[in-house]
C-alpha cells in the first residue's frame, strides 16, 4: 500500500496503489487526513474514489511538462494530477518498481515533430493573409469582388469578408494571430516531448 495526499488547488488529493488497483480521490481538504485514516483501516478507500485495477492497465506515462501522470486502460485514460514535479516523479517511480509485468521505455520526439502544429497554424496564416491582403488592396484600388452563388459561408466568402474591414486592420489582425503561433512554435522547438513509459504486461 502507498497513498499520496495533496491540498493544492488543481492537484488529486488523494492517489493510492493498493489491492492491485490504482486509486484516486477528491474529498474535502478538511477530510483528507480521516479519509486516509479510513482507508489504512479498511484497507480499501469508500465509493466516492476511482478504481483502476492493474490488469485493465496498457500503459502509464510521465511527460516532462505536463502536470499529470497518464494512466491509459481499455481504449481510455485518466489523469492523475499532481502539479509538484518531485511528488509526481516519486509516484512514477513507485509504479515502476512495484507494478508487476511494467517496462519502462523513454520516448524522445524530435523538435520539429514536438512544434508540427503551430507550424502548419503559421503556414495556413500565412496563406490566408496573404490572399486576404491580395483582395484588401484591389477594393481599396476601386476593384469589385464578388463570391459565385453569393456563397459567403466558403472559404472565398469568408476571405472577402475579413478583406472588407481593410488592409490596416487585417495587418493588426493576422500579425496578432502569426505572433500567437510562432510564440507557440519557439516554446514547443526548444522543449521537444521527453515521455517516460510504463508498459503493462498483463498477467496470464
Amino acid at each position: 500500500m502507498k497513498i499520496w495526499t495533496s491540498v493544492e488547488k488543481g492537484d488529486d488529493k488523494v492517489i493510492a496503489l493498493l489491492n492491485d488497483s490504482i486509486y484516486k480521490a477528491n474529498p474535502p481538504v478538511n477530510e483528507i487526513e480521516a479519509y486516509v485514516f479510513d482507508i489504512k483501516r479498511q484497507n480499501t478507500p469508500s465509493k466516492k474514489s476511482f478504481k483502476i485495477p492493474l490488469h485493465y492497465i496498457s500503459a502509464i506515462s510521465l511527460q516532462q511538462s505536463k502536470k499529470y501522470i497518464e494512466v491509459i486502460f481499455k481504449g481510455d485514460y485518466e489523469h492523475l494530477k499532481v502539479k509538484d514535479d518531485k511528488i509526481r516523479s516519486e509516484i512514477f517511480e513507485f509504479f515502476k518498481q512495484n507494478i508487476p509485468g511494467a517496462t519502462h521505455t523513454v520516448v524522445r520526439i524530435s523538435k520539429f515533430q514536438t512544434a508540427k502544429k503551430p507550424l502548419i497554424a503559421m503556414a495556413v496564416v500565412c496563406g490566408l493573409f496573404l490572399w486576404c491582403l491580395y483582395i484588401a488592396i484591389g477594393m481599396e484600388s476601386g476593384n469589385e469582388y464578388d463570391v459565385t452563388g453569393q456563397h459567403y459561408h466558403s472559404i472565398a466568402g469568408i476571405v472577402l469578408l475579413i478583406a472588407s474591414i481593410g488592409v490596416s486592420k487585417i495587418i493588426l489582425l493576422f500579425g496578432s494571430l502569426l505572433l500567437i503561433a510562432s510564440t507557440s512554435f519557439i516554446k514547443k522547438y526548444r522543449n521537444p516531448i521527453i515521455k517516460d513509459t510504463l508498459l503493462i504486461k498483463r498477467q496470464a
